[in-house]
């Protein structure tokens, strides 16, 4: 069976603020916490840039070698994970603590803020599926691996290069949203669930209209599969897809 994240980003962004869980899972949209599309879909890729382009030395696009890896009784990953794609979504954040804005009025902003969240999404493989939305990247190939860390910014002001997140909540939302998000999962592997929060942080070292690169060193204690620790650290740059069609809304 061909698995789809949606599981691996339900938990590392809490169902993007935008669904709530029903206890099994699975998410469901709320009233008054609706994940906003836009009418027209976007572009599934972006174009691919010079490795490095624009941003300090460290960064430069896949291929790359981190550290990326489960270590317990359920090891994936290793010390030396070979990354050989990366893609950034950004996502767009429109603060509605009333509810007073319309959908029209949501997807407007959603189409011109600059107050955006980002995933990064990495793998062992290339990277393909619709960049526009969250639930559509997944390991294609058996024995192969995905990685995901997510930031979003804490106080309402968008990212600039020397921005460093720890583990909190976004202000200014009617609804908790943490400010950062990682998992890890192989082609078939049923959803990791986590216990505490992580620890770590991530550091944006540069940000362009084609790319992003994050200096990355998170640890989470996973709870299923049992006993197992999940580390991501290194330092990841990639291309950035045109914004998420998800909107957190809050």
């Amino acid at each position: 069976m061909n698995r789809r994240l949606i599981p691996l980003y339900a938990v590392a962004l809490l169902a993007l603020a935008a669904c709530g869980d029903d206890g099994d899972g699975a998410t469901n949209s709320q009233p008054g916490e609706t994940a906003a599309t836009p009418d027209t879909a976007t572009p599934d890729t972006a174009t691919p840039l010079p490795s490095g382009a624009g941003l300090p030395a460290e960064c430069v696009l896949p291929p790359v070698t981190v550290m990326a890896q489960r270590v317990g009784p359920s090891p994936i990953g290793s010390d030396t994970f070979a990354v050989t794609d990366a893609v950034i979504i950004p996502v767009p954040i429109v603060p509605n603590p009333d509810g007073a804005l319309s959908a029209e009025e949501t997807k407007a902003l959603a189409a011109t803020t600059d107050l955006l969240g980002y995933s990064l999404v990495f793998a062992d493989e290339e990277i393909t599926g619709g960049g526009s939305m969250f639930f559509q990247f997944e390991p294609s190939t058996a024995g192969k691996l995905r990685g995901l860390v997510s930031i979003f910014p804490a106080t309402g002001v968008p990212f600039v290069a020397g921005d460093v997140v720890v583990y909190g909540e976004v202000s200014g939302l009617s609804i908790p949203l943490p400010t950062m998000g990682m998992d890890f999962a192989e082609f078939e592997q049923d959803l990791n669930t986590y216990r505490g929060d992580p620890t770590g942080q991530v550091a944006v070292l540069g940000i362009t209209d084609e790319a992003l690169c994050l200096d990355v060193d998170l640890t989470w204690k996973v709870n299923d599969p049992a006993d197992n620790t999940l580390t991501i650290r290194g330092v990841f740059t990639g291309r950035l897809l045109d914004r998420s069609t998800l909107v957190i809304l809050g």
